[in-house]
């Protein structure tokens, strides 16, 4: 971990799936001059298990034109064993083939998602998996960093056989504790094989307050950070605001100020992407309170999916951003 000394902030941009299987390149160089244009440092690739097979050629492209420009490349492991988010758009396979491993609820059933199973990380095949198929895509494509998107075992606890075999009664704060753990093995093998490659790992803004305090246990992190969505309002406002904690400027700084405790870099993802025109209005309104986020890193959505107002939301990013990046610490 290398905590940075200047002043410098950082933007990075989440490109998620960009040029995935169908990719022109010239689009693809128009985008990532666009995205250095607002002053972008890093683009976020969402990576998943198939893609190394099917989509290896647009991967190599995608970086080298980065590269070529100056910024780095992180990859989002997506959906891996579905512990961790990234692009909603494919289930991994490995979890159909390990249904013992599977997250239980309280009543033993096992804990099914929208896409698909929830691995239990209490099972050392399950690590193992994780592990190898990052440590694969670091050892193929050598993207500068990995980040760790939002785990979905923090939305629920596991009470799997494994799960409680050294925490019989379930205690909430021994299962983040483990959960930590878990990540720290993954981080020291990967930082072990790959000691220049940046490890970053953020949740959602709604979590509990446990959870933000496990987050800062884990270790071998360059940065620790959380998203959310980008008002101030905390009620339930526009229909997306799912979770009316979900809100980035109000509950963010819990992980800010705890990664600060622990000596990691900071940052946070504006969520400014499944904005209705209502949700929109409210990024314009309050982004300016947004931007008063002091983190050493800064993600946005570049183009992000169900947009009421695609080219007025980039826009917004396009006019703020920027002054974010240079404002004097």
């Amino acid at each position: 971990m290398t905590l940075y000394t200047s002043k410098e902030r950082k933007l990075g941009a989440y490109f998620f799936r960009g040029g995935m299987f169908t990719l022109v390149p010239d689009h693809i160089r128009l985008q990532l001059d666009d995205m250095r244009s607002i002053g972008t440092d890093i683009v976020c690739l969402a990576v998943t298990g198939n893609d190394g097979s099917y989509n290896h050629q647009n991967l190599e492209f995608l970086i080298e034109e980065s590269h070529a420009r100056g910024m780095e490349v992180y990859f989002v492991p997506s959906r891996t064993a579905g512990i961790t988010a990234g692009a909603p758009l494919t289930a991994d396979a490995f979890g159909y083939h390990v249904p013992h491993t599977w997250t239980r609820n309280r009543d033993g059933t096992p804990l099914v998602r929208k896409l698909g199973v929830l691995c239990s990380f209490y099972y050392p095949e399950v690590e193992e998996h994780v592990y190898s198929e990052v440590e694969e895509m670091i050892s193929r494509f050598h993207p500068d960093g990995i980040i760790w998107d939002e785990p979905k075992s923090t939305n629920w606890q596991d009470f799997s056989e494994k799960a409680l075999e050294n925490n019989p009664t379930g205690d909430f704060e021994i299962y983040l504790n483990d959960f930590a753990a878990f990540f720290s093995r993954i981080n020291a093998r990967l930082k072990q094989a790959h000691p220049d490659v940046k490890l970053l790992h953020f949740d959602e803004a709604c979590r509990w307050d446990p959870v933000v305090e496990a987050t800062a246990k884990i270790e071998h992190l360059d940065y620790m950070g959380v998203d959310g969505v980008p008002w101030v309002s905390t009620d339930r406002g526009p229909a997306e605001n799912r979770r009316e904690q979900k809100v980035l400027p109000v509950y963010g700084e819990r992980y800010l100020t705890a990664a600060r405790k622990a000596g990691i870099n900071t940052f946070a993802l504006i969520e400014n992407q499944r904005l209705t025109q209502e949700g929109l209005e409210c990024f314009e309104r309050d982004v300016e309170r947004v931007l008063q986020i002091d983190a050493d890193l800064l993600l946005y959505y570049y183009y992000g999916f169900h947009q009421a107002d695609v080219e007025r939301n980039m826009q917004v990013i396009r006019n703020h951003l920027p002054a974010w990046k240079n404002e004097a610490r």
